[in-house]
């Protein structure tokens, strides 16, 4: 959020979108797609650092929500895995 600059109209007036508005949306989107990778970048590195730490505690492999063992399957496809695939479906709501 802090990549965006302050709120400011003053700070707004001070952007330079180039001489089509066109030029401001390409800037636009490619600082929000910047944004959105970095943000998935850290999350994955603070879950792959949250999976070394169960390693570490002998842990590892099973759900930290219902403590059940997760499938080496799943393991095999996102090693940092903290949740059984039940326990990672999104709840529903009647």
């Amino acid at each position: 959020m802090e990549q965006l600059g302050a709120h400011d109209p003053a700070e707004a007036s001070n952007l330079n979108f180039g001489k089509r508005i066109g030029d401001g949306t390409t800037y636009a989107v490619e600082r929000m797609t910047g944004a959105y990778q970095a943000r998935t970048l850290y999350e994955t590195v603070r879950e792959i650092d949250s999976a070394l730490l169960r390693l570490r505690e002998g842990t590892y492999g099973r759900c930290t929500s219902c403590g059940n063992p997760i499938p080496a399957a799943r393991l095999e496809l996102v090693p940092w895995a903290a949740l059984c695939v039940p326990c990672s479906a999104p709840v529903r709501r009647a």
